[in-house]
């Protein structure tokens, strides 16, 4: 006996539709891999998988630029200063900016992998599916996750940037092409 099994499909109102537009700014930021030759059950293809592991840490990895910022920061809090002559309110602003730049002091993990990213920081950690991210840009220090198709200052504010050394760079692009170009794709109308 034969045993079927049903993919489930989704409803027109759960697919999401492309315009002509999305598509080609799309495919300018993700290019396409080479097609893969082993199916998609086999255990070659899953062998195959990257899995990238990639460790951003401006303090230790761009050290001059990290101190730079903090003496800039200091600076501000110094012109605060002379401007109220309270120390306690030069001390808040200080505090502040430090705080609101924490990406730059504390480590954060990313792992990238067949379920998605995974991002750790200070032993949390949170799962990013591949159908959450939307494109990826890419320049000569990392690439830039977004989770908008569209180019919008809401979509910067919500992304995130991976850096990499120019050796996990290349392993790092190859992942995401990997990843993103196996997506099914939706059609356009």
């Amino acid at each position: 006996m034969e045993s079927k099994q049903e993919t489930p499909r989704q409803s027109p109102a759960q697919t999401p539709s492309l315009s002509s537009s999305d598509v080609e700014r799309t495919q300018t930021y993700i290019q396409p891999s080479l097609p893969r030759e082993s199916s998609i059950g086999s255990t070659s293809a899953l062998a195959n998988r990257p899995e990238v592991h990639v460790v951003c840490w401006p303090l230790k990895f761009y050290w001059k630029k990290t101190w730079a910022i903090l003496l800039s920061y200091f600076l501000g809090a110094c012109v605060v200063y002379s401007l109220t002559t309270n120390p306690l309110v030069a001390s808040f602003v200080l505090l502040a900016l430090v705080s609101v730049s924490w990406r730059l002091w504390i480590p954060m993990q990313y792992s990238i992998g067949p379920t998605g990213i995974t991002r750790s920081v200070l032993g949390r950690q949170r799962q990013l599916g591949w159908a959450m991210i939307r494109r990826i840009s890419q320049d000569s220090r990392g690439v830039q996750v977004f989770f908008d198709r569209a180019a919008s200052i809401q979509s910067i504010l919500q992304s995130f940037y991976i850096t990499a050394d120019a050796d996990d760079l290349d392993s790092l692009v190859g992942a995401f092409q990997y990843y993103l170009s196996g997506r099914p794709k939706t059609p356009t109308h």
